[in-house]
């Protein structure tokens, strides 16, 4: 079974399993690869029952599947893999689940990354201005969340596009429609002079 492109997730509870930074590397394995519980365990450095837990709440929530069985020492080992290459929590899911003190922590944890990311980028905040810094990328990454999301809802699904090129198709039409907006354009226009870009 290989992986479809792209699941947009709008069920609260399956986007807050994400929030678990064991379930997000299992799902970035069997992504790329069918892999048993002990395979992920010997890669993870977990124990078994942990991960075994983790699977079972990822398969009922429809993110992996079962794809084949095999038989090691005696044993039915299932191998797994991703439903999907990629998933992309909705939009309206930030909207609507700010309240939800685990959801948010996540979002926090994100934007924490998101901003510490840019380092890789050779940008770096000085510590004063690293909460506005975090508030702006907070505010561009919702904004093209948002548009991207709705530039996807309105793809045609008759016709066939490859994976990459439907992603990518909306992400240019995301970009498009955000240069009128007024709010991303302030963002990115800030957050631009914090880093030193003209």
């Amino acid at each position: 079974m290989e992986p479809r492109g792209l699941i947009v997730i709008k069920d609260p509870e399956v986007a807050k399993l994400f929030s678990d930074p064991l379930r997000r590397q299992i799902l970035h394995l069997v992504t790329h690869k069918e892999m048993s519980a002990a395979d992920l365990v010997k890669e993870l450095g977990k124990n078994y029952s942990s991960v075994v837990y983790h699977i079972r709440l990822l398969e009922g929530a429809g993110l992996v599947a079962k794809v084949r069985e095999e038989i090691v020492q005696n044993k039915i080992q299932p191998f797994y893999r991703s439903m999907a290459w990629s998933f992309h929590v909705s939009y309206y899911l930030d909207e609507t689940m700010t309240g939800d003190e685990e959801y948010r922590t996540w979002q926090d944890d994100l934007f924490n990354r998101l901003l510490k990311g840019l380092e890789g980028y050779s940008f770096y905040i000085p510590e004063g201005k690293r909460g506005r810094a975090k508030e702006l990328i907070e505010t561009l990454y919702l904004r093209q969340k948002k548009e991207f999301e709705e530039r996807r809802e309105l793809r045609r699904p008759e016709v066939q596009l490859e994976p990459h090129v439907g992603k990518s198709i909306a992400h240019i039409l995301a970009n498009v429609r955000l240069v009128a907006d007024d709010e991303h354009r302030s963002a990115a226009e800030e957050l631009a002079k914090l880093l030193g870009i003209s």
